[in-house]
């Protein structure tokens, strides 16, 4: 049923049941003093989510729990949809904590339908209209960002491959292969080559601005043998200022979940730091420790030491110890925020302590784990899941590993875990229950059928969704039968696998449990 009051109105969707209410609440937006609206009625979930993909809405009206018993779940279908239409829940009853989650989720309102006499439908209109400017600006700034950090990453490739040409020769010519150079040309070589290597590290800096928000494959790392490797091979600055690395680490390996591309780039970082500071012919201090479940890293320096004030701002972007030209250390003020954001994704810690005149000392802390814990994938940006978490139970690694790397590329806010047996996985889930569990059928120990079982047969773990991968047509129907939501079997591609994951974590309930982190 469609109403129409103006060629170009707001347009509002009613999702519900028939009834005098709705009729009220109808005239109401019809009759809305300075306000052109057109108002459309569905009577079910399916039918307004077609109409929505028919056409943008800028207010959806959903009537709770009539229109979809799983109101959180319709209203992240809706965004998916039209993430510019807002919505309002409409209700006939009182459940405040309903009214606070599904606000949390991202509804504009909660309305009752005994408030309607006092209902300012006008005030309503105006938050609509003022949502979707404000998500208006937010692409814009997303599409301005967007086009900044292409602009730089093109000129900072194209700049690349000349700076590669100039250190070439340079080297080449030092080495004397094309042809004999005296001592004095010998330095400004020196000096070209050292410059050249300063203005790519710059240039590696400025294209590492977004990979603090980027996806990390968590694994577990050694972080003495980090720290070990990379006190072997200090930057030119440390042979420049004739320096030297003093390494203070454990005898035993140090455990972590990292992701060691990205960890070694924020210790370069530290390091370099450190030796941009300290005097020469001093030394730059690297320890490793653990504290009460935690590791402790810290590069300490001899250097002139920082204000207490001036710490905490320079892990802002661009913020340097200086401002301007006459500022004594160059740089881009990026290294530090780019480091915080990627220990901040380890789920770690980034500080700096100073004493006037004494010294800096760089600490990252980053919780322990144990050498043989399974991978995490891990992001901070946001993902078209919210923070939905994948346990992957099998016992054969490479079809883990394809597994993972299928599901990096799914959404930037999917945690990814893998147990290796049914009694791991079983452990895993007492602690921490997934909103989704992918299972093998055949397994030592434990098969996939018992692990089914265990689940159904707990509350706690009972609407949890499981996929199921075989290779035999017959264990697809037992599975079905034990509970599982959906069978794949194998082989199979990665679109189709990628699919059913995305079905099961946006249509099933997850499982709740007090243990759960929100």
């Amino acid at each position: 049923m469609t109403y129409a009051r103006s060629s170009n109105p707001l347009s509002v969707l009613f999702i519900g049941a028939p009834s005098p209410e709705r009729d009220r609440l109808l005239e109401l937006f019809l009759n809305a003093q300075g306000w052109d609206v057109e108002l459309e009625s569905v009577q079910d979930p399916a039918a307004g989510l077609e109409a929505l993909r028919l056409a943008f809405r800028d207010l959806a009206l959903v009537e709770y729990p009539t229109a979809a018993a799983d109101v959180v779940a319709f209203l992240a279908q809706i965004r998916q949809l039209h993430p510019k239409t807002a919505v309002a829940i409409i209700t006939a009853g009182t459940d405040d904590k309903k009214a606070v989650e599904l606000m949390k989720s991202g509804a504009l309102d909660y309305l009752r339908y005994d408030d309607l006499p006092h209902f300012d439908v006008a005030q309503l209109l105006r938050r609509v209209v003022e949502l979707r400017y404000l998500v208006d600006q937010n692409v814009e700034l997303q599409q301005v960002n967007q086009m900044k950090n292409e602009f730089i990453a093109n000129v900072s490739h194209e700049l690349r491959t000349p700076l590669t040409v100039i250190i070439g020769y340079t080297e080449s010519l030092k080495t004397g292969s094309l042809g004999p150079i005296a001592p004095s040309q010998v330095r400004a070589l020196e000096s070209i080559a050292g410059r050249a290597e300063e203005l790519l590290r710059t240039l590696n800096q400025i294209l590492r601005i977004g990979e603090g928000q980027q996806r990390l494959m968590l694994k577990p790392l050694d972080l003495r043998a980090l720290a070990i490797e990379l006190s072997g091979k200090p930057s030119r600055e440390f042979s420049r200022k004739n320096m030297k690395i003093e390494a203070d680490l454990p005898r035993e390996p140090v455990w972590v979940r990292a992701d060691l591309e990205k960890l070694s780039i924020v210790f370069e970082n530290l390091l370099s730091n450190a030796a941009k500071f300290g005097p020469t012919g001093s030394a730059v201090r690297i320890s490793v420790r653990t504290d009460n479940g935690r590791a402790v890293v810290s590069v300490s320096d001899s250097g002139p030491g920082l204000p207490q004030e001036m710490l905490p701002r320079l892990f802002e972007q661009f913020g340097t110890t200086g401002h301007g030209p006459t500022r004594e250390h160059g740089g881009l003020g990026l290294g530090l925020p780019l480091s915080k954001r990627i220990i901040e994704q380890h789920s770690g810690r980034i500080w700096l302590e100073s004493a006037d005149r004494h010294g800096c000392t760089a600490f990252v802390s980053l919780p322990l784990t144990m050498p043989d814990s399974p991978a995490l994938t891990v992001s901070a940006g946001p993902g078209d899941l919210n923070k939905k978490r994948v346990l992957i139970v099998e016992d054969n690694p490479d079809l883990v590993d394809v597994l993972l790397l299928f599901m990096s590329a799914i959404s930037g806010n999917l945690e990814l875990a893998a147990a290796r047996s049914g009694f791991e996985a079983l452990e895993q889930i007492k602690n921490r229950p997934p909103d989704l569990i992918i299972l093998d059928v055949m397994m030592p120990g434990m098969d996939g059928y018992e692990v089914l079982d265990r689940l159904r047969r707990s509350p706690a773990t009972a609407k949890i969704p499981v996929l199921v991968l075989t290779g035999y047509a017959d264990a697809a129907e037992k599975a079905r039968a034990k509970g599982a939501q959906d069978v794949l079997l194998k082989p199979f591609e990665r679109k189709t696998f990628c699919n059913k994951i995305l079905q099961l974590l946006r249509t099933e309930t997850p499982a709740t449990d007090t243990k759960r982190p929100a």
